[in-house]
């Protein structure tokens, strides 16, 4: 049975979101289009991924390194990786951020909870 009667009705809106959402390989949905964007590398992405993950967490980022960094990778490194694994991951975040910001007051919904991401 198709809706010729009303091609736009909600529930009709709430399916086609639904099937974009399983359409995903990787299974992830972003509504309002907060979607990574295909030009990161695949540590930005991460970093991505991991913000508005707090974000949609409500989590306040006191501090980036703790709350991004992959532990069991750090403790395998050696000082001089480490070292060069944080300023990597804080670049990545200085920029991710920027651009999550950026996607979030261009969306729809607004910047409704912008203030828990570290300055």
């Amino acid at each position: 049975m198709s809706n010729v009667r009303h091609p736009s009705c909600a529930i009709r809106d709430l399916a086609v979101s639904a099937k974009k959402r399983l359409s995903k390989p990787d299974g992830t949905y972003f509504p309002s289009g907060l979607e990574p964007p295909a030009m990161l590398t695949p540590s930005q992405r991460d970093v991505f991924l991991k913000i508005r993950a707090l974000y949609d967490a409500g989590e306040e980022v006191t501090n980036p390194i703790e709350q991004l960094a992959d532990k069991e990778y750090m403790d395998s490194l050696s000082h001089e990786a480490r070292q060069r694994y944080i300023l990597t991951l804080c670049g990545d975040y200085v920029e991710m951020k920027r651009l999550f910001l950026e996607k979030l007051s261009s969306s729809p919904t607004g910047t409704k909870r912008v203030s828990n991401l570290a300055p």
